[in-house]
């Protein structure tokens, strides 16, 4: 298969790689959702600003200060705070989907209509993309991820076609997913593909596809 100039081949994953591909998820998923912008767009939601007063007047009260270099000192103070928080709750939430990560191999090859895939150009994992079954019409995509070197190359929408054609062969009608509304360049791609966004919660949205 060939995207933006790279051939590229779309496979199931193999036992002997699943730690590589484990890794790999988890820095893709920190990067995106850790990242000065997913920090900017959180300081613009309404959760954002009740979070900055509070830190501001919170940091005054202690120094015991209003001056403006007080309030600036508070400002940075929240960039660096909400950055961290962020990071640790994306920790937190992989703590719990620890048993799916410790063996993707396993988790994906013992359940029926769950599928993993990986991108593979030259001998080397470059994306991958899961498919956990969740009823007889219906699937949940999961686990797409690229790596930075190879992003803005089609080689998510290599996946997310082949994801759909392999759905097509199974009577999946209905696709879903859910991701951060942080991740701001892989809901473009959803939105692109198709996808409708079906609820939105502070920090996810749910999306989704009807492929008949």
């Amino acid at each position: 298969m060939k995207s933006d100039g790279i051939s590229i081949d779309i496979r199931e994953l193999r036992q002997e790689e699943a730690s590589e591909v484990r890794d790999m998820i988890m820095s893709g998923l920190c990067q995106q959702v850790a990242s000065h912008r997913a920090v900017i767009k959180f300081l613009r939601m309404p959760v954002g600003w009740l979070w900055v007063g509070f830190l501001v007047v919170s940091f005054c009260s202690v120094t015991n200060s209003v001056r403006l270099a007080s309030v600036t000192s508070a400002a940075v103070l929240c960039l660096f705070v909400t950055r961290a928080l962020l990071y640790v709750r994306y920790r937190y939430r992989r703590y719990f989907e620890r048993l799916e990560l410790q063996d993707l191999y396993t988790w994906y090859g013992t359940r029926a209509g769950s599928k993993f895939w990986v991108a593979v150009c030259e001998g080397k994992i470059i994306g991958t993309i899961a498919l956990h079954r969740t009823s007889d019409n219906a699937a949940q995509l999961k686990r797409m991820t690229v790596l930075p070197s190879f992003r803005q190359r089609d080689v998510a929408t290599c996946l997310l076609k082949h994801c759909e054609e392999y759905c097509g062969t199974q009577g999946v009608e209905r696709i879903h997913l859910r991701t951060s509304r942080f991740q701001e360049d892989a809901i473009r791609l959803y939105l692109k593909f198709g996808f409708a966004i079906t609820k939105k919660f502070t920090f996810l949205l749910n999306m989704e596809k009807l492929t008949c």
